[in-house]
């Protein structure tokens, strides 16, 4: 083979390699929205002005967390999956939009819950990527379930227990609207 044939078959093996990484991005990247686009049409989100449905849950750091604990409190919930790409991407605004201006307001809290029921050592990778400080839950899918939603997404619910939101796309999204009713409900 002369130096030209080399040159070639290199090119053509670097293009391929190329068009092989931006297909596995785009499968990796659909993962997420394709199982969400089927959960979507299945499941209509709980309805607004319903109470909300209490849970119990083993956080990150190995407390519990129940939803009844937080009574008199504005509570949003985070539904993610652990190894979701648009959840990692929403992770960080959350933290920074609905978690940070209000960390130390105590009529105020917020949960990630894992929906896809990762292991300890998967969510916490989550939160290590994303920058998380928020509480995380594990074990979510139960909780999913009763709340009527999917992973990628946020429910805000009012002191009394109601909710007063439940995201319809993803978390990232929602997060001005979800503010938006965090603020009138913290007044």
């Amino acid at each position: 083979m002369n130096v030209t044939t080399i040159s070639t078959a290199k090119s053509v093996f670097q293009n391929m390699l190329k068009v092989a990484l931006v297909a596995l991005f785009l499968i990796v990247l659909n993962s997420c929205s394709n199982d969400d686009d089927n959960n979507s049409s299945t499941i209509s989100p709980i309805a607004v002005n319903t109470m909300a449905p209490d849970f119990s849950l083993t956080s990150l750091d190995g407390t519990t967390a129940k939803l009844s604990d937080a009574k008199n409190k504005v509570v949003v919930l985070f539904f993610f999956g652990n190894d979701c790409p648009s959840c990692k991407a929403a992770a960080p605004k959350i933290n920074s939009d609905l978690y940070v201006p209000y960390a130390s307001n105590a009529n105020y809290k917020i949960y990630g819950i894992d929906q896809w029921d990762g292991n300890a050592a998967k969510v916490q990778n989550f939160k290590t990527i994303t920058g998380a400080e928020f509480p995380l839950l594990l074990m979510g899918s139960s909780v999913a379930t009763s709340y009527k939603t999917t992973y990628d997404r946020l429910v805000v619910i009012d002191k009394a227990g109601k909710i007063m939101f439940s995201g319809t796309q993803g978390a990232a999204s929602d997060v001005s609207a979800a503010k938006a009713k965090i603020e009138e409900l913290l007044k």
